[in-house]
């Protein structure tokens, strides 16, 4: 008789977007953004770290920064040659604060942490009311492991814009990752809400009420999570540990057997022990 083995739930997080993964989001529809995930507590083998997933454009036109005087682009040490954010004009502000935004989008792909850091700070300095700017701060205080930094950037950015859904998510995971179940639901609910096609959010919500045992809830989330995103091995797997929590090992089988087609490694493991007719539940 093959060894009973024990899965437990995996979390993980998208902060940003694909076509295949659209958040719906009332603010965001349009910006450019991609996937970063992370694993979280769990037993699935981690996702690859991914650069240049945070949000790489703000609100402001590519046609605001053509003819600014003294900006320079990611050259050197310093990327402002001059100015001084307390004695310009609105304009020149608007235009600085657009170029310090894209140039820690470009220091972040290029590793560049701390640059990235200092230039949307600086971007802050000239347009502190960007709330993009906000959530990737957020994003990369999260990566750096430092949450409460995290918390603090993705909330400022909920306060300017409560349609966040991106942020909205971020303050939920941190929540989860501390055990704070119920302000986790509140902030996945208020990121659905936001975003109602936004599939890591019924992801990690789904995920979430599976380990608290909510399973039928659990299989609505995630049920989701795959309708909006039919390529994340992860919802296949977790529904099927779902039906399988609730005794339905045909569905459970048939869901593992998609994420195993997929790669996902787990789901391997459990087909071959559940599902090859050498042991039930």
């Amino acid at each position: 008789m093959n060894k009973l083995m024990i899965f437990a739930f995996t979390i993980s997080v998208l902060i940003g977007c694909t076509p295949k993964n659209k958040t719906n989001n009332k603010e965001s529809d349009n910006i450019n953004m991609a996937i970063s995930r992370s694993d979280g507590e769990s037993m699935i083998v981690p996702l690859g770290k991914e650069k240049g997933t945070l949000i790489s454009r703000n609100e402001n036109s590519e046609s605001d920064t053509n003819k600014v005087p003294n900006i320079v682009s990611k050259t050197g040490e310093k990327a402002i040659e001059g100015g001084n954010p307390n004695a310009e004009n609105e304009s020149l502000k608007i235009r600085r604060a657009h170029t310090q935004f894209k140039n820690g989008t470009v220091y972040y792909k290029d590793g560049e942490i701390q640059k990235a850091i200092d230039a949307f700070k600086l971007s802050l300095e000239y347009k502190p009311d960007n709330d993009k700017a906000f959530y990737n701060l957020g994003k990369i205080y999260y990566e750096l492991g430092q949450k409460d930094l995290s918390m603090a950037y993705y909330k400022d950015a909920v306060n300017l814009n409560e349609n966040d859904s991106l942020s909205l998510l971020g303050i939920g995971l941190i929540y989860y990752q501390s055990k704070r179940y119920p302000d986790a639901l509140l902030y996945y609910n208020k990121a659905i809400e936001a975003a109602p096609y936004y599939a890591m959010a019924y992801f990690n919500r789904g995920t979430m009420l599976g380990q608290n045992k909510q399973y039928q809830q659990s299989l609505s989330d995630l049920t989701n999570a795959i309708k909006y995103d039919p390529d994340f091995s992860e919802s296949y797997l977790n529904r099927g540990l779902a039906y399988f929590y609730t005794k339905d090992m045909d569905n459970a089988c048939i869901d593992w057997k998609k994420a195993e087609s997929m790669g996902n490694l787990k789901a391997k493991d459990a087909v071959r022990i559940y599902c090859s007719g050498g042991m039930t539940q």
